[in-house]
């Protein structure tokens, strides 16, 4: 899982013409040149509404340097505003003849009509989306909010290389406390209009800001990170300063944000899915095609994702017999090897520091492996680092987040429980959110040609998340497991928790499965750990339909490679389609696959 709102490449493009003939081209058309200076004008428009977007893409310098000093309005009045931009960006559309663009600027016509298309429909409605079209429809939760996504921005990917940066730094240290009332202020407009998060959120959601609040704040992560850059660079002590803005300004805003989910908690049920909420049917139909960028009913996706559980656990079976593991259901052997001694670590600092080394490990074998599928084996540095622990309660057993400007890619463990991650996942998890997964898609990303400034904005669940899982397969494919059978039992498994996320994300919001139902399916079919589980289950309770955009979109990627190669026969080459599909950057399946298809006629 990608851990942040946004996906923003170094960047590529005209990378499309350097894999795919036939989106090569000497000059550029009037359309061409009319559809570029408009999206360039929308991105532009964007950065100076959202000044985390513009650090994100160093836009926050010269004529635009106030930016560095602001962060997003997140106020009602903001989120109408985005909406009526969002109609006028797609009446600017209108404007350009699609017909008369050449096949590129044909690929980055369709990414802006869905994003614009997709945007106008969910602002529409209750809650949140971020730049990766994932909607939630509770502004602060326990993995939504400004409590939870600005501390790393703040006091991690916040630039300072100048004195004027540390003082930027200190007012959004300041403008937090603005950010967080704004929130409070939705989450009190929603309650009105009957949307309330699950009980088990909102407990969870105060533990965590409670847990920002109280705990020492020259060592959380807003402060403590940016104080050792300042310090490094020799700008002077700002502790004290910070330490005030803190109490006097922040623990002020998270308290009220405290008070006003208590006074919704006895308002709250334990009913997970969004069918309770006003219109949640119709809310759970567009999250699904916002996430998995597919036009798919979500009861056909309920079967979907129950055929493919049925055919994993077949297989997995055999590859557990094989190992001598032949009594009991598939999903009480996987238990079984959770707890088998084998492949547990000491449940202390210890444990924790294996997992750490293990996975650094994994993270070297595979790299060695790349040039047997890839034509592009770039691969920037990249950390395995543990979660912080004020946010383990709430995070997902794993993430990856690029770096800051000039830093590695980190690839997070939750490591509260060491003994959740028994070694024989470990290998699978690593190749999903290091390599080939996300960070080896930023990296090949960050070497590949120049991309327009929009096309480095925007991104989608599916393709992001489609590609990692895809690349378990690939991992798998290069041999990775010759000689580690219970590490490809682990591969097989997690492909069926990923299954199992369909199942279970269209079980409560569709189906109208309980919580505690949705839990007791995935332990018993996909052998996952209960504590685990209740977390994974609560996460899509705010995160509706994005569970699905895993295994839809390595679906779509596996099924687009399979056609590629019955077409072109003898001379498919798995390299040059792997290098395509992350050179093409974030875009909608769709877009992708007709990508694919014109390459193939290329060829």
């Amino acid at each position: 899982m990608i851990h942040r709102r946004s996906f923003i490449g170094a960047t590529a493009a005209g990378a499309l013409a350097a894999t795919m003939p036939g989106f090569a081209f000497a000059t550029s058309g009037a359309g061409d040149v009319a559809l570029e200076a408009l999206l360039q004008r929308h991105a532009q428009a964007y950065f100076k509404r959202s000044p985390e977007e513009a650090t994100s893409n160093d836009f926050d310098t010269g004529a635009n340097a106030a930016l560095r000093g602001m962060l997003d309005d997140r106020s009602m009045a903001a989120r109408a505003r985005d909406a009526v931009a969002i109609k006028q960006a797609l009446n600017d559309l209108a404007t350009i003849d699609r017909a008369a663009l050449s096949p590129r600027a044909a690929l980055d016509y369709d990414v802006a009509h869905f994003v614009y298309d997709t945007l106008d429909d969910l602002l529409g409605r209750y809650g949140y989306v971020d730049g990766n079209l994932r909607p939630s429809p509770y502004v602060v939760s326990q993995m939504n909010g400004a409590y939870y996504w600005l501390p790393d921005f703040i006091g991690t990917r916040h630039p300072i290389q100048s004195k004027a940066d540390a003082e930027a730094w200190l007012s959004r240290l300041a403008a937090l406390s603005v950010a967080l009332d704004q929130e409070t202020d939705r989450i009190r407009h929603d309650a009105g209009i009957g949307v309330i998060p699950p009980a088990f959120v909102i407990e969870k959601t105060i533990a965590q800001i409670k847990g920002l609040r109280d705990g020492p704040p020259l060592q959380s992560a807003l402060i403590a990170p940016a104080l050792v850059r300042i310090h490094a660079k020799g700008f002077g002590d700002y502790g004290a300063r910070a330490e005030k803005v803190f109490q006097h300004r922040l623990v002020p805003a998270l308290s009220r944000q405290i008070a006003a989910l208590e006074k919704l908690a006895p308002k709250a049920v334990d009913t997970a899915g969004v069918w309770r909420l006003p219109d949640g049917e119709a809310y759970y139909a567009a999250a699904v095609r916002s996430n998995t960028t597919a036009d798919i009913a979500p009861g056909e996706l309920h079967k979907v994702g129950l055929a493919q559980c049925e055919a994993l656990i077949a297989e997995i079976d055999q590859s557990l017999k094989a190992q001598g593991l032949s009594q009991g259901s598939v999903g009480a052997r996987i238990s079984a090897l959770n707890k088998d001694a084998r492949f547990r670590v000491s449940d202390d600092d210890a444990g924790r520091a294996k997992l750490l080394s293990l996975a650094d490990g994994h993270l070297k074998a595979i790299i060695a492996r790349l040039p047997k599928a890839f034509g592009n084996v770039s691969v920037d540095p990249i950390e395995v680092r543990r979660i912080p622990p004020a946010i383990e309660s709430g995070a997902p057993g794993a993430f990856y987040s690029e770096g800051a400007k000039g830093q590695p890619g980190i690839y997070s463990l939750n490591l509260k429980n060491p003994g959740e991650h028994s070694t024989w996942r470990l290998p699978t998890l690593t190749h999903h959110e290091g390599v080939p997964g996300h960070h080896f898609q930023y990296s090949v990303l960050a070497h590949s040609p120049a991309m327009p400034q929009f096309r480095k904005m925007v991104r989608f669940s599916a393709y992001t998340e489609g590609w990692a899982l895809y690349a378990q397969q690939v991992a798998d494919e290069l041999g990775i497991y010759e000689n580690d059978p219970f590490g490809r039992i682990g591969y097989l498994q997690s492909e069926l928790f990923r299954a199992a996320r369909i199942v279970v994300d269209t079980g409560i919001h569709h189906q109208r499965w309980t919580k505690d139902q949705a839990v007791a399916w995935m332990v018993d079919n996909a052998g996952e750990q209960p504590i685990a589980t209740d977390r994974e289950v609560t996460r899509y309770a705010v995160y509706p339909g994005q569970a699905c955009s895993f295994k839809v979109g390595a679906n779509r990627i596996v099924a687009a490679r399979e056609a590629a190669r019955a077409a072109m026969g003898g001379k498919f080459d798995v390299r040059a389609f792997h290098d395509l599909v992350l050179q093409s950057g974030p875009v909608p399946l769709a877009v992708l696959e007709k990508a694919v298809s014109d390459w193939v006629k290329s060829a």
